[in-house]
């Protein structure tokens, strides 16, 4: 099967919501709050490819498993957007809404790879690699913050 255009913004957007991820920890690590802002605001702008490849993927009649996940991304960004650029919640130290977010996150990041690898393997693969490093940013960042409250 041939990868068209809108696979290929689909596996653009994916890679650059991981890549933006692991961004978004790095300026938090390094106490930079404007920086990591700026790259949510990108993170939110992915709602836009997403729709689009939506649409698409809706007219030429794409397995309904994945429009699913594809909605579940879309629903995840625009949560995002409410908590934390709308309401600007501290929502992350209260664990009744931060336990079903991050539950929700990975769901939405799951079907970024899910669809990644059977638009192509290799470039499944690709998208693994870069979440995986998105995953281990997002654990080592954590940590820090647990060490940085222990010591406190």
């Amino acid at each position: 099967m041939a990868i068209t255009l809108f696979d290929c913004i689909f596996i653009f957007t994916a890679i650059l919501l991981n890549v933006l991820i692991i961004l978004i920890f790095l300026a938090r690590i390094k106490g930079l709050e404007r920086t990591e802002h700026l790259f949510g605001y990108i993170v939110i702008s992915c709602i836009v490819p997403l729709s689009i490849v939506l649409i698409d993927y809706i007219l030429i009649g794409t397995d309904l498993w994945i429009i699913i996940y594809i909605i579940i991304i879309i629903s995840f960004l625009i949560i995002e957007m409410v908590l934390d650029y709308i309401l600007k919640l501290e929502f992350r130290t209260n664990l009744k809404i931060v336990v079903p977010y991050v539950i929700f996150y990975y769901i939405a990041f799951w079907g970024l790879l899910a669809i990644s690898f059977v638009i192509d393997l290799v470039i499944g693969f690709i998208v693994f690699a870069v979440f995986a490093v998105s995953l281990i940013v997002t654990i080592y960042t954590h940590k820090k913050d647990k060490d940085k409250m222990v010591k406190k």
